[in-house]
């Protein structure tokens, strides 16, 4: 008798390992959503860094409306301390989901991992301080989908350091990879957006002058929560012991990585590449 874990091949039963396909498809998707990540720092340490060299800081307004005012120091010190935690963050958080430099270099986990929830909650609250402040370019409804996500990165981030001194690494490890997840929201609403222009071939569902439409009220919500949900999904497919909902999220694993590299792709050559050259 064939178990629902076995097929057979050549005549006999060669037992399949979905939770090693679903391990494996969980690599190959963060090893994209990490190069992309870290093609975006590059760009926001070169166009932001590079007008702070400069003492051009209105450069950064080409970019982010109001990201800079004459006269307005702590707005812009909170621009830059979130511009330049954000480079910090994503360069250096990945490193604390990787299995080998986590067991060989404990230590380095552990102060990076101290470092890194240090700079989600500054990152968060100076991102919160600046939707008071400045307001963002798709009005009360950006405001409120960006606060939103400031408020998650500050709850995950508490639960992470929380269930860490508890010695809970299981929940730990859980609340950690929300927090990654809601970190990453501006980058995903960037690839999601030019994934979105690249299928499309023009703007649909939103008016690129006045950044307004239904579109990007979906998208402003949707950079964090829906990642956040697939991730709960994932947590799901790895408790659970069936076969079927392993390799069904492994297919929707390997779609999801497709539309990241896609998404990455376009934004690298037609957002941020042009910006820099």
């Amino acid at each position: 008798m064939i178990t629902n874990s076995e097929v057979l091949t050549s005549g006999r039963p060669s037992r399949l390992r979905p939770g090693k396909i679903l391990e494996r498809t969980v690599q190959i998707w963060f090893t994209v959503a990490v190069i992309g990540q870290w093609i975006f720092a590059f760009y926001v340490a070169l166009f932001y860094g590079g007008a702070a060299i400069d003492g051009d800081f209105l450069r950064w307004n080409r970019v982010l409306p109001h990201g800079y005012a004459e006269g307005e120091t702590m707005g812009n010190t909170a621009v830059a301390i979130h511009l330049l935690f954000a480079v910090i963050v994503m360069v250096g958080g990945p490193m604390q989901f990787i299995p080998k430099i986590r067991k060989s270099l404990p230590r380095f986990h552990h102060w990076n991992g101290r470092f890194y929830i240090a700079a989600a909650l500054l990152i968060s609250l100076s991102g919160i301080y600046m939707v008071i402040t400045k307001g963002t370019i798709s009005g009360l409804v950006g405001d409120i989908s960006v606060s939103l996500n400031g408020v998650l990165i500050l709850t995950f981030a508490y639960l992470a350091i929380r269930t860490a001194v508890k010695r809970n690494l299981s929940s730990h490890r859980k609340w950690a990879l929300r927090l990654f997840l809601s970190m990453a929201g501006v980058w995903f609403f960037r690839i999601g957006l030019m994934f979105w222009l690249f299928v499309h071939g023009k703007p649909v569902g939103f008016d690129p002058e006045t950044f307004r439409g239904p579109f990007l009220v979906f998208l402003g919500f949707a950079q964090y929560l829906i990642p956040l949900a697939v991730l709960e999904l994932y947590f799901s497919a790895e408790r659970r012991s069936s076969t079927n909902g392993k390799i069904a999220m492994s297919i929707g694993l390997i779609l999801l990585t497709l539309i990241t590299a896609l998404g990455t792709f376009a934004a690298t050559m037609g957002m941020w590449l042009p910006r820099v050259s």
